[in-house]
C-alpha cells in the first residue's frame, strides 16, 4: 500500500498517545486495526484523528512511491 501510517504512529509515541485514548475518543477498534496495518480509512476518521491528536492530516500519513525500477528502465 502506498500510504503509511508511520508518521501517526510516530507522533502518538512522541505525544504518548496510545491506541486505548483513540479509542476512547470515538475511533473504533477496526478503524484503529486498519492503521495498525496500513489499510485504507475514510476521510471523516482521519479528520477525527486530527481533532482528537491537534494536527493537520500530513503529520499522520505519508506516501511511499512502490513502483519498481524495473516498470521504469524501459
Amino acid at each position: 500500500m502506498p500510504i503509511s501510517f508511520q508518521p501517526m504512529r510516530q507522533l502518538m509515541e512522541e505525544n504518548h498517545i496510545s491506541y486505548y485514548r483513540l479509542a476512547n475518543e470515538g475511533i473504533d477498534a477496526q478503524t484503529l486495526q486498519r492503521i495498525r496495518h496500513d489499510k485504507p480509512i475514510t476521510t471523516d476518521t482521519l479528520g477525527k484523528i486530527c481533532g482528537i491528536m491537534k494536527c493537520q492530516p500530513g503529520d499522520l500519513i505519508e506516501y511511499i512511491d512502490d513502483t519498481s525500477d524495473s516498470e521504469t528502465a524501459e
